[in-house]
């Protein structure tokens, strides 16, 4: 399964710069949960260190990894900021509507929604604005 994955990014990626459009992309990568428990007579994922799994509320449930490239930020940094999934909706959309620097554009408003914005946090020009 990580194989066929890193082999359809693969193909993503080399069609972005075969088209010229990789030097104007921010490339997210994430998942929405870890991974899941042996259940039903399935394999299970190995979560370790963390306790539990997908449909649990243990870190081993909710706690995962993401990576974002792009050639318009500056790479090699390992981010230990607090995020939640619900965070991308507000977070994209600032990119989309600000660009990539630090500003003081403040990109749409998303009042009725949990998610809050992280680009500062992901770029390394702030904390998250998470708490919990």
């Amino acid at each position: 399964m990580v194989s066929a994955m890193d082999d359809t990014v693969k193909v993503v990626v080399d069609s972005l710069k075969q088209t010229g459009l990789w030097e104007n992309t921010v490339f997210i990568f994430f998942s929405d949960n870890g991974g899941g428990l042996m259940r039903n007579h399935f394999i299970g994922q190995i979560n370790w260190p963390l306790r539990g799994g997908k449909a649990t509320y243990w870190e081993g449930g909710i706690r995962s990894a993401a990576f974002v490239h792009s050639p318009l930020i500056r790479g090699g940094t390992v981010n230990k900021e607090l995020m939640h999934v619900t965070d991308w909706l507000p977070t994209i959309t600032h990119v989309a509507t600000c660009g990539v620097r630090p500003s003081s554009c403040q990109g749409p408003n998303f009042e009725d929604i949990d998610g809050i914005n992280q680009w500062n946090a992901i770029i390394g020009a702030g904390k998250s604005s998470r708490s919990e």
